[in-house]
């Protein structure tokens, strides 16, 4: 992104607002398309027949998204960043003391996997071990300033961050949308374009996740390495490094923009 003019940086990273947020959230279930998404974000309105609880979550995704922007000017992410990102996501107005905002989760929490036509439960790591596994995922991602010099490296990286902190699954909610904002740190500080991972490959999405959280080495207070590069690794590395052109149709779209502004 850095041969762009500031006011084409800007428009960018407009619209990158709109297209991560709707993306990221849809993900999670929201309903809100992405027109209704960019109405909201560009007017502060709301949307007819749409639950407030989805306009907050589009709400709390944005003002995450101009957090992470204002992280890049220090080049780490501390543990008390991440937490100040969980309360801007989490939007729900009812708080419960097992299910904290901005604070590590404090009951076990798990999802359900189909494996081989089976439904199989998967629990993620247990809350005694959080500090233990989150130290080391600090120690290895919280500086996210050191060059990167290729995109193939920027995906690698991306990765990396993204399945250690999701099968770590730090808090009770809002995971996902925390490390598809979290992950993209390195990238925007080293100017790649973000990875916005697309809705409509959602099922893939969370299936090559569960494949790899069934097939890896369960996350123990004895880990020291947090990511297991095995086949199920590979191929969610496969998966990132098609979803990067998402965010590269919108750059191309930038540019034929200004080619045409430059004709008239």
């Amino acid at each position: 992104m850095g041969e762009l003019e500031n006011y084409e940086l800007e428009a960018l990273l407009q619209q990158l607002k709109v297209v991560w947020t709707y993306h990221s959230n849809a993900i999670e279930g929201n309903t809100l398309s992405k027109g209704d998404t960019s109405f909201i974000i560009e007017n502060g309105l709301t949307v007819q027949g749409k639950s407030i609880a989805e306009h907050n979550q589009v709400l709390g995704h944005v003002k995450a998204i101009d957090l992470i922007y204002e992280m890049l000017g220090k080049g780490i992410l501390g543990e008390n960043d991440l937490f100040v990102l969980h309360k801007a996501i989490q939007t729900e107005i009812v708080i419960d003391s097992e299910k904290p905002n901005g604070a590590y989760k404090a009951v076990p929490n798990g999802r359900w996997i189909e494996q081989e036509g089976k439904d199989v439960h998967h629990y993620y790591p247990a809350p005694d071990i959080m500090q233990h596994l989150m130290d080391i995922w600090f120690d290895k991602y919280g500086d996210f300033s050191e060059p990167i010099g290729s995109k193939k490296k920027a995906v690698e990286r991306y990765t990396q961050m993204h399945v250690s902190f999701t099968s770590i699954h730090p808090f009770w909610d809002g995971n996902g949308r925390l490390a598809r904002l979290i992950s993209n740190l390195p990238l925007l500080y080293n100017q790649y374009l973000p990875i916005i991972i697309s809705t409509e490959r959602r099922r893939e999405y969370i299936a090559l996740l569960s494949d790899y959280n069934m097939t890896s080495r369960v996350l123990s207070k004895e880990t020291t390495e947090l990511i297991e590069h095995n086949k199920a690794y590979r191929a969610l590395l496969h998966f990132m490094e098609e979803e990067y052109s998402n965010t590269e149709i919108l750059l191309k779209a930038l540019q034929k923009s200004k080619k045409v502004l430059e004709r008239k």
